[in-house]
């Protein structure tokens, strides 16, 4: 794919699925930003990672909830690799979070909003104006399932992953003309990351929801994160591309 030399940004990048995006990212030729909110020692040794590839690579303090530190943390980015070309939005709460609505924390539901979709609308006002300007930009917003078909105690998360695609499609026709590109992913279940965090017994129970009966390896959403990201994507914009081996198809 055509992104040598690009800078990516990518929220959420120090562990789990944001990890791999950033290794694949930086393996088609990426510059890349990894973001972490407060102990930046693993957003480091996932930098660090890059390096070792020969890319270049940084570690950014931002507290996505934050506007002010979202615009330090973009300028920190800009004066070390240079303009953010591709944004990733990967960072999110409450994902393995299980109650009901009833029984949510009102400082639980903010946090999660203020995170995972006005992360997402900081992240996107900072970086969209230069990738206009320049006449070139993607920025690709990770949805969920959780998000279309809603979850039973995830209250916040699927409100949020189904916030994303509204404002995917927004931006998406704010850049539509201006060579920007936004589109989301909406992922099922990945093998890695807070999947572990959910009880053994739940987690065989989700993946027998899956059509293909297993949970999707990272490199495998990563790798359509990449093409998103490419040059190849040009006239794909505002779409919602569901990765999820099958979750949404009727299975017995």
């Amino acid at each position: 794919m055509s992104i040598e030399g690009k800078v990516a940004l990518v929220t959420g990048g120090s562990g789990g699925l944001g990890r791999v995006h950033c290794l694949t990212l930086a393996k088609a030729g990426c510059n890349v930003a990894v973001t972490g909110h407060s102990h930046l020692e693993k957003a480091e040794a996932v930098a660090k990672e890059i390096q070792d590839l020969g890319r270049k690579a940084i570690a950014v303090k931002m507290d996505l909830a934050d506007l002010d530190e979202v615009q330090q943390g973009v300028k920190k980015v800009e004066e070390a690799l240079g303009p953010v070309d591709i944004l990733v939005n990967n960072a999110a709460f409450g994902i393995v979070r299980a109650v009901t609505i009833a029984n949510m924390d009102k400082k639980d539901w903010d946090r999660d909003l203020s995170v995972n979709l006005t992360g997402a609308f900081n992240t996107i006002k900072c970086c969209m104006p230069g990738m206009t300007e320049r006449g070139w930009g993607r920025i690709i917003n990770i949805s969920s399932i959780a998000g279309t078909m809603g979850g039973m105690g995830q209250c916040s998360y699927a409100a949020t992953k189904a916030g994303l695609i509204g404002l995917t499609k927004t931006a998406a026709l704010e850049g539509a003309r201006k060579g920007v590109t936004c589109n989301a992913i909406v992922l099922g279940v990945f093998d890695g990351g807070s999947f572990y965090e959910v009880a053994p017994e739940f987690r065989e129970r989700i993946i027998k929801r899956m059509a293909m009966r297993r949970a999707g390896d990272p490199q495998e959403l990563s790798n359509v994160l990449v093409f998103l990201a490419s040059e190849e994507s040009s006239y794909l914009t505002g779409e919602t591309i569901e990765v999820s081996g099958g979750a949404s198809l009727f299975t017995f």
